[in-house]
């Protein structure tokens, strides 16, 4: 009985710890990642969020490109499904910037806005990427 109290107890601890981990690599505004990017005056604010399937399953590996006028920026989700995109130069209005994500096997569904832009370009914009298996 002993060595199993044991056991239980180390796996608990384990996944706690675990937990903790991931948590902090995918904390609100995608702090955990990127962190060390030098946020240029004339840039407006970033953009971060997961790709997801319909199910609500985060989906890894996925490319996810934000266009405006005349540009684009790529990047790929990570393994729990988060990405984190650099702002744009901020005369570009933060609500004509398009966010799609693809990947093989998949469909494009919609993104969704989680948050509003703000005045302040530091403050990141959440966005949620939707994709279907196909």
């Amino acid at each position: 009985m002993k060595a199993l109290g044991r056991c239980i107890g180390w796996r608990a601890i384990t996944a706690l710890g675990m937990a903790c981990i991931l948590s902090s690599a995918v904390w609100a505004g995608g702090s955990g990642f990127d962190d060390d990017h030098e946020h240029a005056e004339d840039e407006g604010p970033s953009y971060f969020g997961f790709v997801k399937d319909t199910r609500g399953a985060t989906v890894a590996d996925a490319k996810v490109s934000a266009t405006a006028t005349g540009a684009e920026v790529i990047t790929r989700s990570n393994i729990l499904g988060a990405y984190r995109l650099p702002g744009f130069r901020n005369h570009i209005d933060p609500t004509s910037i398009q966010i799609v994500c693809e990947k093989s096997g998949y469909k494009y569904v919609r993104t969704l806005r989680r948050s509003s832009p703000s005045s302040d370009p530091k403050t990141p914009i959440e966005m949620e990427c939707v994709l279907q298996r196909g």
